[in-house]
């Protein structure tokens, strides 16, 4: 089983003191009025994802934010997940939508 989450708001279970203050130092924030975590820093994700993913007991992968039209979507549903290298981290990505338009694929390289 796999756990897919935001990178803007997830929850976990309760843990004890000293994984929290690890989740904190590893970058994630958590906000006690909604009781969610956040990632802050991306210093050190693949620390920060094993860590969760022992917290949950499952492997963890995170949404990717579309940076032409803001949506939220799984690498999964993407056509070069095998080519990508930073598949499944809450990293910026286009999604299906916006690259199928040629001019609009050409647009999101443009920016870079």
């Amino acid at each position: 089983m796999v756990a897919v989450l935001s990178k803007s708001a997830f929850k976990l279970p309760r843990v004890e003191k000293e994984k929290f203050v690890l989740l904190l130092r590893l970058g994630l924030d958590y906000n006690r009025e909604q009781g969610v975590f956040s990632i802050k820093s991306y210093n050190n994700i693949e620390k920060l994802m094993d860590t969760i993913g022992s917290v949950l007991g499952t492997e963890v992968v995170f949404m990717q934010n579309c940076t032409r039209c803001g949506r939220d979507f799984p690498c999964s549903e993407c056509k070069y997940n095998d080519l990508c290298a930073t598949k499944n981290l809450p990293f910026s990505c286009v999604c299906s939508q916006c690259l199928r338009g040629r001019k609009q694929f050409e647009a999101y390289l443009e920016r870079f």
